[in-house]
Parts: structure tokens; C-alpha cells; sequence
């Protein structure tokens, strides 16, 4: 690696944003801890949301910006400083990562503090409005905590073995799943270079430029398939099992102590599977790129039908939390369902891409994706339209997939397998239920916050359209500020974020652990699913009006992003 690039102010920059992107990622991890010793799991992680807006902040800033570098290698025809370039951002990630894992004890209290503090002033945007306050501030240092206290979650005294193997005050064996931690490591070494790869395939082949960007999330997806199967469910199983007593808070210290310290590993190991993420994107560049513009658009639509009807089945999750009483096990179920959504979208997505580039190559103009795009959207309308149909088979789909991941000691790659043999078949079909509201009334309206179902309208309305924008901004520019516009999908994504990680999320999950708690109803948060995904079908109404604001917004930001950089 060459240090003398490291004089470079603006690279500097960057890395200090991929750091802090890669210590609030890793710092998610806190919210297990929390969650047991706050006995309010759905908040737990919805506070964690917080520090993901925070990462689609810093992903705002210096994915576009290290754009530039690239369009800088173009011209120059020095592909290979650009390769150096990067590999410094992976390094930076790998140490952000290091340093969350140190702070682990201090977030773990701040997501405490969150919580009690959300509990009390009843919704996320108080509790953030409070904390520029005196009284804010002196919270957030009185939640200061050494680095030394990981060495108690290393191996805590209560949970240290015997000589039978066992757990001197449970008297039950605990050890750690090695598996799951293995994977881990492996899903954070592919994360950390997924986009950074894609950047450096766009220098190598520039008239591919936004089919290569969009193409991350083919190496990503390898790294969400190894969290979703074999991670999350098991970390998601011994967390549920903690809350209820059945196995005790230092088990869940143990294994986000060895999950943290993964993520810095994982980090270092993007070095090495750096250069593996470039060819594989390189040769789907190369197989994507070639196709005509009409050619899979109808493929399109139809698998952006399947993403947003999955994409409501979070919903269904909830209903099945409160029932189950399993709620990290029940999200971690939905992960799955979000993993084939993320899967589904890493297909079609690159396929747009493909679409912006022939616009570069001539092959068509700008004017001519306009209407394709607007049938993209028509087909979230149909798929969300679908999942509220589908939410009372999403639900018992839910309640029976937890009973079985329980079974299986956590194992999601255990339960997949078992689908596919033919006996159990009939389980699922067994699941079926026919379309209802679940007996909700346009009366219950008034047993839930009016303000979190509005926003979610407009977190959808914007969701839908974030990518499809940024694709139609790249293709009515030119030069290297195409390229700028693709990567600032982020800002429309970005602004979808924040409303939901500051209203919706939250809200939704304070009703979720207050039912669970016995403070509500089950009908409540049923009423709250059936409003929330009615709201979803009106917010992709909403996309078709906001689609060209926001390739405007776009279109300005690339151009100030190219003034300033």
C-alpha cells in the first residue's frame, strides 16, 4: 500500500467517513445487551436504526465523492492508483470497526438511556430533540464506560465453565456457536468491499459505468445470505431466550463480545477478498451490458411486484412477535424474506443500470426510460396490494417458522433444508388464510399515533423511487457527473431513512414490546399492521408524483458534488 497517497487531504476524508460508517454498523451489535437488560427487544433494535441513519449519512458523502476519483483514473488512464486509493478506505473500515468493538460497553449504555428515555417521552424524535440539551449532553457522558469492562464479557465469572463443562450458576453448557461466528466474519469481509469493488469495475469499464455501481449488491448479497442463514437467527434465538429466563444476560454479552471482534477481523479480510469482489462484478458488467434496453423490463416489473410484497410481511412479523412472544426470533425470520427481496433487487437493479448505459452508448434516449420506470412503480402498487391480501398467510407462515427455527436450535439453514423435502409441504400450504383486515375498523385509527402513519406514506412514496430516480438523473447527464448521480440514489433513499428510523420504526416497535408486555392488545398492533401496509399502497401512489422532483434534486446534487470535488 502506498503511504504517500495519505497526503492526500480529500482521500483522508474518506476514509475517516468509511471508519464511522463501519463503527456505527458494528456497534448495532449493542443492541442485544440492551435489549436483555431492557427487556424491550423491538426498541432495542429499532434505537439501533438510529446508527444506520447515521452510516446512510456518511455512505451520502463519500461514496459520490470517491466517485470522483474514479472519473479522475478515466481520464488519466491510471486505473491502478485508484486500486491503491481504495484499498486505504477498506484499511479505515477495518479500524472504524476496531474501534466500535471497543466501545461496545459505552453504546450498549447509550442504547439503555435511549430507551428509557424513548419509554418515557413517548416517541424517537423527543428523545433526539432532547439531547443537544444540557441535560442531553450530561446523559450522554454519564454513558461512558471503559474498554477494560470487555474483558468481563469476554467470559463473565457467572457463566464461567466448570469442570463437567457447564455454567457454575445455570449448571447448562454454553458454548460458543463457532459457526455463526465464523460467519460473521465472512459476511463483514464481503460487506466492507461490495461497493468500493463495484467503483473500481466502473474505471474499468466506464461505458458500463452505472450497470457496475449497481452491481454491489451482487457481491453483498453473498455476505446477506451468510448473515441472514446463519447469523442472525441464532444470535436472534439465544437473545429471545435470555429475555425469557432461559438461559442467562452473560451468554448474549459473550457471543456480541466475539461478534464485535469478528467485524474487525472481517474488516482486514476485505483486503484479501477485495480483488475476488472485482472480478466477479467485472464479468457480470460484462454479461449485463450487452443487453438491449426493452429486453428484461417486463422482468423488471415483475420481480419489483415480488420485492414489495415481501417487503410488507415485516409487518406480519409483528402480529406474530406479540402472539409468539418471540420477537428477535420472529425479525430474524423476516430477514430471510428481506434476504430474497435484497436478492430480487440485486437482480433487477443492475438491469436498469444496464438500461442508463445504453442511453450513454446512443442506443436510446433519456425521454425513453421515463415511461418504463413509471411501470417499475405501477408494479410496487400491485406487490404491495398483494402483501396486504397475503398478511393473514404471512402471519401464520411466521408463527409456524418460529416454532420450528426454536426446534432446530436456531439453525435457519436447517429449517430451509427441511422445506424442501416433499413431507413438509403440506405445513406450508397448511398456512394459507384467507385475505382479511383481521377485523380492523376505520375506528381503531384512534388507537394509533396519526403522525407514524402519515410518515410511512412518505417513507414508501420515497423508497419506491430512489434507485429508479438516480438511474434517470445519471441518464440525462453527461460526462462524470453520471456517475455521481447513480451513487446519489442515497439522498432519496437517505431521506426515506431518517423519517423511518426517527418515526416509523420506533413507534412501531414501542407498540410491538408494550403488547408483548401486556400494555396493549394483540388487536392494536394488528390494526397497526393493516394501517401501515394501506399506507404503503398509497405511498407508491405517491412515488409516481414524486419520481421527477427527485431526479431533479439529484441532478443538482451531482452538480454540486462536482463543484465542490
Amino acid at each position: 500500500m502506498n503511504i504517500s497517497l495519505l497526503g492526500d487531504g480529500k482521500l483522508l476524508f474518506i476514509m475517516a467517513l468509511a471508519a464511522i460508517v463501519s463503527m456505527l454498523t458494528t456497534l448495532n451489535t449493542a443492541a442485544r445487551p440492551a435489549a436483555i437488560r431492557t427487556k424491550q427487544v423491538a426498541l432495542s433494535l429499532a434505537v439501533s436504526a438510529i446508527f444506520f441513519m447515521f452510516t446512510r449519512f456518511a455512505n451520502l458523502f463519500y461514496l459520490p465523492i470517491l466517485g470522483k476519483y474514479v472519473d479522475r483514473a478515466v481520464q488519466s488512464g491510471n486505473v491502478n492508483i485508484l486500486y491503491e486509493q481504495i484499498q486505504w478506505v477498506v484499511l479505515s473500515s477495518a479500524l472504524g470497526a476496531l474501534l466500535s468493538w471497543l466501545m461496545l460497553p459505552t453504546f450498549t449504555a447509550i442504547y439503555e438511556r435511549g430507551i428509557a428515555s424513548i419509554t418515557v417521552r413517548g416517541s424517537m424524535l423527543k428523545m433526539l430533540l432532547a439531547l443537544p440539551s444540557v441535560r442531553g449532553v450530561k446523559a450522554l457522558f454519564g454513558c461512558l464506560r471503559s474498554p477494560l469492562e470487555l474483558k468481563a464479557w469476554a467470559c463473565p465469572n457467572n457463566c464461567a465453565p466448570s469442570e463437567a463443562g457447564e455454567s457454575e450458576s445455570t449448571n447448562e453448557p454454553f458454548a460458543l456457536p463457532w459457526d455463526l461466528l465464523s460467519w460473521n466474519i465472512f459476511a463483514t469481509a464481503v460487506w466492507t468491499v461490495g461497493a468500493l469493488a463495484a467503483l473500481q469495475v466502473s474505471a474499468l469499464y466506464p461505458d458500463l459505468a452505472a450497470t457496475a455501481v449497481l452491481l454491489s449488491g451482487l457481491v453483498n448479497s453473498f455476505a446477506a445470505i451468510a448473515f441472514s442463514l446463519f447469523v442472525d437467527p441464532k444470535a436472534a434465538v439465544i437473545t429471545d431466550q435470555a429475555v425469557s429466563g432461559q438461559r442467562p444476560a452473560s451468554h448474549v454479552l459473550q457471543l456480541t463480545f466475539h461478534l464485535g471482534l469478528g467485524n474487525f477481523i472481517g474488516g482486514l479480510l476485505g483486503l484479501f477478498t477485495f480483488p475476488l469482489a472485482i472480478k466477479i462484478i467485472s464479468l457480470a458488467t460484462e454479461r449485463l451490458g450487452h443487453a438491449k434496453m426493452d429486453e428484461n423490463m417486463w422482468l423488471v416489473i415483475g420481480l419489483n411486484v415480488v420485492v414489495t410484497c415481501l417487503m410488507c410481511t415485516s409487518l406480519s412479523s409483528r402480529i406474530s412477535a406479540v402472539i409468539t412472544k418471540n420477537v428477535a426470533t420472529a425479525l430474524a425470520i423476516y430477514n430471510v424474506f428481506f434476504l430474497i427481496t435484497r436478492l430480487t433487487t440485486q437482480v433487477y437493479a443492475p438491469i436498469l443500470g444496464s438500461v442508463r448505459d445504453s442511453v450513454v452508448k446512443g442506443a436510446a434516449s433519456a425521454a425513453e426510460l421515463l415511461p418504463l420506470f413509471r411501470w417499475v412503480i405501477g408494479g410496487a402498487t400491485l406487490g404491495t396490494i398483494l402483501g396486504w391480501l397475503l398478511m393473514p398467510t404471512f402471519v401464520a407462515i411466521y408463527n409456524t417458522a418460529i416454532k420450528a427455527l426454536e426446534k432446530r436450535s436456531g439453525s435457519m439453514a436447517t429449517l430451509l433444508k427441511d422445506l424442501l423435502k416433499p413431507k413438509y409441504w403440506g405445513k406450508v400450504w397448511q398456512c394459507w388464510r384467507k385475505p382479511s383486515n383481521f377485523g380492523v375498523l376505520v375506528s381503531d385509527l384512534k388507537l394509533l399515533p396519526k403522525s407514524f402513519l402519515l410518515a410511512n406514506i412518505f417513507v414508501v412514496g420515497i423508497h419506491v423511487i430512489g434507485v429508479l430516480a438516480a438511474i434517470q438523473a445519471g441518464a440525462e447527464l453527461t460526462g462524470h457527473l453520471a456517475r455521481t448521480a447513480t451513487l446519489l440514489s442515497s439522498v432519496i433513499n437517505g431521506a426515506a431513512t431518517i423519517l423511518s428510523s426517527i418515526i416509523v420504526d420506533p413507534t412501531a416497535a414501542k407498540i410491538t414490546d408494550e403488547a408483548v408486555n401486556g400494555k396493549r392488545s394483540l388487536h392494536e398492533v394488528e390494526a397497526m399492521a393493516v394501517f401501515l401496509c394501506l399506507g404503503s399502497i398509497l405511498g407508491t401512489v405517491l412515488s409516481q408524483l414524486l419520481f421527477t422532483p427527485s431526479v431533479k434534486i439529484i441532478i443538482l446534487g451531482a452538480k454540486i458534488l462536482g463543484a465542490l470535488f
